[in-house]
């Protein structure tokens, strides 16, 4: 085997941050909503980092070399989720660096993390485990966010989202598999 490409590889695997991302994902509706407030910010030149990604909220991050065992594994909790109505009712930020939304019904969404946490601690990235969660939907990422702010307040108006979906997604924001939620 060619030395230069197995020492490529350990180097790569050293440098991976995570192999997936578990995330909600919203009905069209919800979604809409979401994305024309991004899509305003970005026409008013509100330059963000966050890689791509469709309106969602975070479960978390975690590592597996075997796609199909993640799934596998994702399969076996799917199905304790339903559709659920989610309150959106403020813009708050990180560190003047991250615009969200903020949900107003944190618990079910933590009751949801919980579940994943349990059944999919394995994969779990060790860094995160101690980390608390903190349930958003991210509008824009950048170091300076003020003018982002006043053009999200101008136009956000609290309203009830609906959540549809659990997205599996790689660092490269490939779709790995999408979940419809059970109706509740």
């Amino acid at each position: 085997m060619n030395t230069a490409k197995v020492t490529t590889e350990i180097i790569s695997k050293k440098n991976k941050k995570y192999d997936y991302v578990l995330q909600l994902g919203f009905d069209k509706h919800t979604e809409t909503i979401i994305q024309n407030i991004k899509n305003i910010l970005k026409e008013k030149n509100i330059i963000d980092t966050e890689k791509n990604w469709r309106p969602h909220i975070t479960i978390d991050l975690y590592n597996c070399d075997s796609e199909e065992l993640f799934i596998k594994y994702v399969d076996k909790i799917i199905n304790d989720i339903k559709t659920f109505n989610i309150e959106l009712k403020n813009l708050n930020n990180f560190d003047n660096k991250t615009l969200y939304i903020e949900p107003f019904n944190k618990n079910d969404l933590k009751k949801i993390k919980d579940l994943f946490d349990s059944g999919l601690n394995k994969f779990r990235l060790e860094n995160r485990k101690n980390k608390i969660y903190k349930p958003h939907i991210t509008l824009c990422t950048n170091n300076e966010i003020t003018k982002a702010i006043k053009i999200s307040e101008d136009m956000f108006k609290p309203f009830v989202g609906k959540v549809a979906y659990l997205w599996i997604y790689n660092p490269q924001v490939n779709l790995i598999k999408e979940y419809t939620l059970n109706k509740s």
